[in-house]
């Protein structure tokens, strides 16, 4: 099933889903919600080593925090250091291979 990133804050299944969040929507489901959800482009962000393609700052701007920080720590960055998206972006396009 397609995940999309919702834009508004939205319920199905009795769980509320703010904006930012993550939701798995049929494509009908997600055609009807129109601007209210954001297909993710799974393809475009995987790790390096399952996507011969290299990492786009868009790309990366997409993931959470948190896959960033992930990707961050397999590159062996300090994420003492790298505290906020703009760090991180720039730490891991500069470091991929």
């Amino acid at each position: 099933m397609p995940v999309y990133v919702a834009q508004a804050y939205l319920t199905k299944d009795g769980k509320v889903f703010e904006p930012g969040k993550e939701i798995e929507l049929t494509e009908e489901q997600g055609k009807k919600l129109k601007d209210k959800v954001e297909l993710r482009e799974t393809e475009e962000v995987k790790a390096p080593d399952e996507n011969p393609e290299k990492y786009t700052e868009n790309s990366l701007r997409k993931l959470s925090a948190d896959e960033q920080k992930e990707i961050v720590t397999e590159l062996d960055g300090n994420l003492e250091e790298l505290t906020n998206e703009d760090k991180r972006v720039e730490f891991i396009l500069e470091n991929q291979e």
